[in-house]
Protein backbone atom coordinates (compact mmCIF):
# COMPACT_ATOMS: atom_id res chain seq x y z
CA UNK A 1 0.00 0.00 0.00
CA UNK A 2 2.88 2.36 0.84
CA UNK A 3 6.20 2.36 -1.01
CA UNK A 4 9.00 4.73 0.03
CA UNK A 5 12.08 5.06 -2.14
CA UNK A 6 15.24 7.13 -1.60
CA UNK A 7 13.64 9.50 0.94
CA UNK A 8 15.87 12.40 2.04
CA UNK A 9 15.14 15.21 4.49
CA UNK A 10 17.43 17.98 5.69
CA UNK A 11 16.85 20.45 8.50
CA UNK A 12 19.57 23.03 7.82
CA UNK A 13 22.80 21.03 8.17
CA UNK A 14 21.14 18.03 9.83
CA UNK A 15 20.54 15.20 7.34
CA UNK A 16 17.71 13.36 9.11
CA UNK A 17 16.52 10.91 6.44
CA UNK A 18 19.32 9.66 4.20
CA UNK A 19 17.87 7.74 1.27
CA UNK A 20 15.33 5.72 3.23
CA UNK A 21 13.55 2.78 1.53
CA UNK A 22 10.51 1.04 3.03
CA UNK A 23 7.48 -1.01 1.95
CA UNK A 24 4.27 -1.32 3.99
CA UNK A 25 1.73 -3.92 2.95
CA UNK A 26 -1.99 -3.22 2.92
CA UNK A 27 -3.80 -4.39 6.04
CA UNK A 28 -0.57 -5.04 7.95
CA UNK A 29 0.86 -3.36 11.05
CA UNK A 30 4.45 -2.16 10.77
CA UNK A 31 6.36 -1.01 13.85
CA UNK A 32 9.21 1.42 13.21
CA UNK A 33 11.77 1.31 16.00
CA UNK A 34 14.82 3.44 16.68
CA UNK A 35 16.35 5.80 19.19
CA UNK A 36 14.71 9.08 20.22
CA UNK A 37 15.51 11.79 17.69
CA UNK A 38 16.45 9.41 14.88
CA UNK A 39 13.71 10.66 12.53
CA UNK A 40 10.77 8.32 13.19
CA UNK A 41 8.24 11.12 13.66
CA UNK A 42 9.73 12.99 10.69
CA UNK A 43 9.02 9.90 8.59
CA UNK A 44 5.39 9.83 9.77
CA UNK A 45 4.96 13.50 8.83
CA UNK A 46 6.21 12.73 5.32
CA UNK A 47 3.72 9.88 4.98
CA UNK A 48 0.94 12.28 6.01
CA UNK A 49 2.13 14.86 3.51
CA UNK A 50 2.91 17.38 6.27
CA UNK A 51 6.55 17.57 5.20
CA UNK A 52 7.86 17.65 1.64
CA UNK A 53 10.83 15.41 0.81
CA UNK A 54 14.14 16.94 -0.22
CA UNK A 55 14.60 13.84 -2.36
CA UNK A 56 12.90 10.56 -3.12
CA UNK A 57 9.28 9.49 -3.38
CA UNK A 58 6.39 8.25 -1.24
CA UNK A 59 3.76 6.30 -3.14
CA UNK A 60 0.43 5.37 -1.60
CA UNK A 61 -1.65 3.07 -3.80
CA UNK A 62 0.87 3.87 -6.57
CA UNK A 63 0.25 7.63 -6.30
CA UNK A 64 3.23 9.88 -5.51
CA UNK A 65 1.83 12.15 -2.79
CA UNK A 66 4.39 14.90 -3.51
CA UNK A 67 2.71 15.35 -6.91
CA UNK A 68 -0.72 16.09 -5.42
CA UNK A 69 -2.33 19.52 -5.51
CA UNK A 70 -3.35 21.20 -2.25
CA UNK A 71 -6.94 20.03 -2.72
CA UNK A 72 -5.87 16.48 -3.56
CA UNK A 73 -3.50 16.43 -0.58
CA UNK A 74 -6.35 17.47 1.70
CA UNK A 75 -8.47 14.63 0.38
CA UNK A 76 -5.56 12.23 0.82
CA UNK A 77 -5.10 13.24 4.47
CA UNK A 78 -8.76 12.39 5.02
CA UNK A 79 -7.79 8.75 4.44
CA UNK A 80 -5.27 8.86 7.29
CA UNK A 81 -5.88 8.87 11.02
CA UNK A 82 -3.12 9.73 13.48
CA UNK A 83 -2.68 9.18 17.19
CA UNK A 84 -0.17 11.83 18.19
CA UNK A 85 2.35 11.43 20.97
CA UNK A 86 0.62 12.71 24.12
CA UNK A 87 -2.76 12.48 22.29
CA UNK A 88 -2.58 16.22 21.38
CA UNK A 89 -6.18 16.98 22.35
CA UNK A 90 -7.54 20.52 22.18
CA UNK A 91 -7.84 21.52 25.83
CA UNK A 92 -10.59 24.08 25.17
CA UNK A 93 -12.86 21.56 23.40
CA UNK A 94 -14.99 18.80 24.90
CA UNK A 95 -14.27 15.15 24.22
CA UNK A 96 -17.05 15.09 21.62
CA UNK A 97 -15.69 18.18 19.86
CA UNK A 98 -12.18 16.68 19.86
CA UNK A 99 -13.24 13.30 18.48
CA UNK A 100 -15.54 14.77 15.84
CA UNK A 101 -13.22 17.66 14.95
CA UNK A 102 -12.41 16.58 11.38
CA UNK A 103 -16.07 15.82 10.67
CA UNK A 104 -17.21 19.19 11.98
CA UNK A 105 -14.50 21.00 9.99
CA UNK A 106 -14.43 19.08 6.71
CA UNK A 107 -17.85 17.51 6.12
CA UNK A 108 -21.46 18.63 5.75
CA UNK A 109 -22.75 15.95 8.13
CA UNK A 110 -25.42 17.03 10.59
CA UNK A 111 -24.62 17.42 14.27
CA UNK A 112 -26.84 14.42 15.04
CA UNK A 113 -24.91 12.17 12.62
CA UNK A 114 -21.55 13.38 13.94
CA UNK A 115 -22.74 12.86 17.53
CA UNK A 116 -23.64 9.24 16.74
CA UNK A 117 -20.31 8.63 15.01
CA UNK A 118 -18.46 10.07 17.99
CA UNK A 119 -20.39 7.87 20.43
CA UNK A 120 -19.72 4.83 18.25
CA UNK A 121 -15.96 5.48 18.06
CA UNK A 122 -15.67 6.22 21.78
CA UNK A 123 -17.46 2.94 22.51
CA UNK A 124 -15.06 1.17 20.17
CA UNK A 125 -12.10 2.30 22.32
CA UNK A 126 -13.90 1.42 25.54
CA UNK A 127 -15.20 4.84 26.57
CA UNK A 128 -18.86 5.71 27.13
CA UNK A 129 -20.76 8.74 28.39
CA UNK A 130 -17.76 11.09 28.48
CA UNK A 131 -18.67 13.23 25.48
CA UNK A 132 -19.11 16.38 27.60
CA UNK A 133 -15.93 15.93 29.64
CA UNK A 134 -12.96 18.22 29.14
CA UNK A 135 -9.52 16.73 28.40
CA UNK A 136 -8.09 18.10 31.66
CA UNK A 137 -10.42 15.80 33.62
CA UNK A 138 -9.13 12.64 31.90
CA UNK A 139 -6.31 10.30 32.90
CA UNK A 140 -3.37 9.74 30.58
CA UNK A 141 -4.79 6.42 29.39
CA UNK A 142 -8.19 7.95 28.70
CA UNK A 143 -6.62 10.81 26.75
CA UNK A 144 -4.83 8.28 24.54
CA UNK A 145 -8.12 6.46 23.94
CA UNK A 146 -9.88 9.71 23.04
CA UNK A 147 -7.01 10.50 20.66
CA UNK A 148 -7.46 7.09 19.04
CA UNK A 149 -11.23 7.62 18.75
CA UNK A 150 -10.49 10.90 16.95
CA UNK A 151 -8.00 9.13 14.66
CA UNK A 152 -10.62 6.59 13.53
CA UNK A 153 -13.65 8.89 13.47
CA UNK A 154 -13.29 9.64 9.74
CA UNK A 155 -12.92 5.87 9.06
CA UNK A 156 -9.41 6.08 7.59
CA UNK A 157 -7.62 3.44 5.55
CA UNK A 158 -4.29 4.13 7.29
CA UNK A 159 -3.63 4.81 10.98
CA UNK A 160 -0.33 6.26 12.19
CA UNK A 161 0.65 5.91 15.85
CA UNK A 162 3.40 8.16 17.20
CA UNK A 163 4.81 6.63 20.42
CA UNK A 164 1.36 5.41 21.54
CA UNK A 165 2.50 3.96 24.90
CA UNK A 166 4.86 6.76 25.97
CA UNK A 167 4.01 8.13 29.42
CA UNK A 168 1.65 5.30 30.33
CA UNK A 169 2.02 2.76 33.11
CA UNK A 170 2.41 -0.88 31.99
CA UNK A 171 -1.29 -1.71 32.40
CA UNK A 172 -2.53 1.27 30.38
CA UNK A 173 0.26 0.71 27.83
CA UNK A 174 -0.92 -2.86 27.29
CA UNK A 175 -4.52 -1.65 26.97
CA UNK A 176 -3.41 0.66 24.13
CA UNK A 177 -1.55 -2.24 22.50
CA UNK A 178 -4.74 -4.30 22.65
CA UNK A 179 -6.66 -1.44 21.01
CA UNK A 180 -4.11 -1.22 18.20
CA UNK A 181 -4.60 -4.93 17.54
CA UNK A 182 -8.38 -4.55 17.70
CA UNK A 183 -8.40 -1.61 15.27
CA UNK A 184 -6.32 -3.60 12.80
CA UNK A 185 -8.60 -6.62 13.11
CA UNK A 186 -12.01 -4.92 13.15
CA UNK A 187 -11.34 -2.07 10.74
CA UNK A 188 -8.84 -3.80 8.42
CA UNK A 189 -6.63 -0.71 8.38
CA UNK A 190 -2.95 -0.45 7.49
CA UNK A 191 -1.11 0.66 10.63
CA UNK A 192 2.29 2.22 11.24
CA UNK A 193 3.45 2.33 14.85
CA UNK A 194 6.47 4.45 15.74
CA UNK A 195 7.92 3.32 19.06
CA UNK A 196 11.02 2.55 21.09
CA UNK A 197 8.94 0.31 23.37
CA UNK A 198 9.98 -3.18 22.27
CA UNK A 199 7.27 -4.90 24.31
CA UNK A 200 4.70 -2.92 22.34
CA UNK A 201 6.44 -3.52 19.01
CA UNK A 202 6.61 -7.27 19.53
CA UNK A 203 2.93 -7.41 20.49
CA UNK A 204 1.26 -5.31 17.80
CA UNK A 205 3.45 -5.65 14.70
CA UNK A 206 3.28 -8.01 11.76
CA UNK A 207 6.70 -6.66 10.80
CA UNK A 208 9.29 -4.44 12.50
CA UNK A 209 11.72 -2.05 10.79
CA UNK A 210 14.64 -0.29 12.46
CA UNK A 211 15.57 3.27 11.54
CA UNK A 212 19.23 4.10 12.16
CA UNK A 213 21.38 6.93 10.75
CA UNK A 214 18.54 8.00 8.46
CA UNK A 215 17.93 4.63 6.83
CA UNK A 216 16.04 1.41 7.47
CA UNK A 217 18.82 -1.04 8.35
CA UNK A 218 16.69 -4.14 8.83
CA UNK A 219 13.13 -5.46 8.72
CA UNK A 220 11.53 -8.70 9.81
CA UNK A 221 8.81 -10.39 11.78
CA UNK A 222 8.91 -9.94 15.56
CA UNK A 223 10.57 -13.35 15.90
CA UNK A 224 13.16 -12.50 13.25
CA UNK A 225 13.98 -9.19 14.93
CA UNK A 226 14.16 -10.85 18.35
CA UNK A 227 16.67 -13.39 17.02
CA UNK A 228 18.62 -11.03 14.73
CA UNK A 229 22.38 -11.34 14.16
CA UNK A 230 22.67 -7.63 13.31
CA UNK A 231 24.71 -6.05 16.12
CA UNK A 232 22.98 -2.65 15.98
CA UNK A 233 19.46 -4.06 15.98
CA UNK A 234 20.30 -6.60 18.68
CA UNK A 235 21.77 -3.90 20.93
CA UNK A 236 18.68 -1.74 20.54
CA UNK A 237 16.06 -4.45 21.09
CA UNK A 238 17.87 -5.82 24.15
CA UNK A 239 18.48 -2.35 25.58
CA UNK A 240 22.18 -2.92 26.12
CA UNK A 241 24.56 -0.01 26.72
CA UNK A 242 27.36 -2.08 25.14
CA UNK A 243 27.61 -2.25 21.37
CA UNK A 244 28.02 -0.14 18.24
CA UNK A 245 25.36 2.40 19.33
CA UNK A 246 26.96 4.90 21.69
CA UNK A 247 25.01 6.35 24.59
CA UNK A 248 25.27 9.96 23.39
CA UNK A 249 24.28 9.07 19.81
CA UNK A 250 20.98 10.52 18.55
Amino acid sequence: MIKIRGLHKWFKSHHVLQGLDLDIEEGHTLAIIGRSGCGKSVLLKHIMGLLEPDGGHILVDQVDISSLSSRELGEFRGRIGMLFQGAALFDSLTVEENVGFSLYEHTDLSEEVIHEKVREKLALVGLKDIENHMPASLSGGMRKRVGLARAICSEPKIILYDEPTTGLDPINADAINELILEMADRLGVTSIVVTHDMKSAYKVADRIAMLYHGRIIGTGTPDEIRETDDEVIRQFVTGSSHGPITRDES
